[in-house]
C-alpha cells in the first residue's frame, strides 16, 4: 500500500484500506456484502478514532484536499454505513425485510473524487 493512502496520524488504519469506497453505492453494496463480524471487527477499529478524523478534516478545505485526506473521508463515511448493523446489534449487515438494493437509485456522485 502506498504511504500516501491516509494521512500519517493515522497510519494504523491503512490495513482497512479496502474499506476505502469512493461511491455511496460501492459502500452500501461493500456493507451489505460483508458479514456481520468483519463489520463489527471495522467499526471497532474506526469509530474510537473517528473524534481526531473529524478533527482532522475539520482542518482541511474540500477543494484542497490531497488523496489521502480524501481516503480518510471516505473511511469515516464507511464507518457511518456500517454504524447501524453494528450498533443496532443486527445478526447480518443487511435485513430481509429491508427495500431491496436492486430497487435502489443511488445519484451520481457530486464531490467528483
Amino acid at each position: 500500500m502506498s504511504d500516501a493512502l491516509l494521512p500519517e496520524a493515522f497510519a494504523d488504519l491503512r490495513h482497512l484500506g479496502e474499506w476505502i469506497v469512493p461511491t455511496e453505492e460501492g459502500r452500501h453494496r461493500k456493507k451489505i456484502g460483508a458479514d456481520i463480524e468483519t463489520a463489527r471487527s471495522f467499526y471497532q477499529t474506526v469509530f474510537p478514532r473517528m473524534e481526531a478524523i473529524i478533527q482532522h478534516l475539520n482542518g482541511v478545505a474540500w477543494e484542497s484536499m490531497g488523496p489521502a485526506d480524501r481516503n480518510l473521508f471516505l473511511l469515516a463515511s464507511m464507518c457511518m454505513e456500517v454504524s447501524h448493523p453494528v450498533e443496532l446489534g443486527w445478526q447480518t449487515t443487511d435485513i430481509a425485510d429491508a427495500f431491496p438494493t436492486s430497487r435502489v437509485q443511488f445519484l451520481s456522485e457530486s464531490a467528483g473524487y
